[in-house]
C-alpha cells in the first residue's frame, strides 16, 4: 500500500508541476538539479550525451524542459570557461568519463574572447549578405 500512496503522490507532484509555466518549470528543473548535483554546482564540462542520463534521473518532469535547463547550463559562461580549460567530463556523479576535446576546447576559447574582439569577426561576416545580394541581382539580369 505505501507504493501506491508514493505513485499518487508522485502523480499529484507531476500534475501540479505541469500546471506551471514553461519558464517556472524550466527555473524549478534548474533549483533542483543545481541542489541535487554537483557537477552542475561546479561547472565542470559533462559527458556527453548527459541529457539521456538527466531525463531519466528526472521522471518527474517534461524530457523538453529538462534539456532546455541543460542548454541554459551548457551557455552560462562560467561553463564555457570551464569547457575552455580542457580536461575531464564528468557525469552526474562526478565521475570522469571523458575528455574535451581540442575541437571543444578551441571552440570554447573563441566563446569567451572579450567582447571588443567579437564585433571583428562579426564585421568580417557582415559583407556576406550583401555580396549574395549583388550575385542574386546580377544573375537576374
Amino acid at each position: 500500500m505505501k507504493s501506491n500512496n508514493e505513485t499518487a503522490l508522485g502523480a499529484a507532484l507531476k500534475s501540479a508541476v505541469q500546471s506551471l509555466s514553461k519558464k517556472s518549470q524550466t527555473e524549478m528543473i534548474a533549483t533542483h538539479v543545481y541542489a541535487k548535483y554537483d557537477v552542475f554546482k561546479l561547472f565542470r564540462p559533462l559527458a556527453l550525451g548527459i541529457h539521456e542520463a538527466l531525463i531519466a534521473e528526472l521522471p518527474q518532469f517534461d524530457p523538453q524542459l529538462v534539456s532546455r535547463m541543460l542548454a541554459n547550463h551548457c551557455r552560462k559562461q562560467r561553463y564555457v570557461k570551464s569547457l575552455a580549460r580542457g580536461g575531464k567530463r564528468f557525469d552526474l556523479a562526478l565521475k570522469p568519463v571523458g575528455v574535451v576535446s581540442a575541437e571543444e576546447k578551441a571552440a570554447a576559447e573563441k566563446m569567451c574572447l572579450p567582447k571588443a574582439e567579437k564585433p571583428a569577426a562579426v564585421a568580417t561576416e557582415a559583407p556576406q549578405p550583401a555580396v549574395d545580394a549583388v550575385a542574386s541581382d546580377v544573375s537576374e539580369a
